[in-house]
C-alpha cells in the first residue's frame, strides 16, 4: 500500500506528464526523490533548467 506522500507525488508526476512540462528522463530522476520529499527548490530550479537546455538542444539539432 502507498504511503500519502507516494500518492502525492504520483498525482503530481502524472500532471508533469500531461502538462508535458518536463521530459520523462527528468521525471524519472525526480521520481523516488519526490516521493522521499527531499527535493529542494534549488533541485527543482536546476531540473526544470536542465530539461529546458536538452530541450533547446535537440531542437536546435533538428532544425539543421
Amino acid at each position: 500500500m502507498k504511503t500519502p506522500d507516494q500518492e502525492v507525488a504520483d498525482r503530481i508526476i502524472q500532471e508533469l506528464r500531461n502538462s508535458q512540462m518536463l521530459s520523462e528522463k527528468s521525471i524519472q530522476k525526480i521520481k523516488l526523490s519526490l516521493a522521499n520529499g527531499s527535493l529542494k527548490s534549488e533541485d527543482w530550479r536546476l531540473i526544470f533548467e536542465t530539461d529546458r537546455l536538452e530541450k533547446e538542444t535537440d531542437n536546435a539539432g533538428k532544425s539543421q
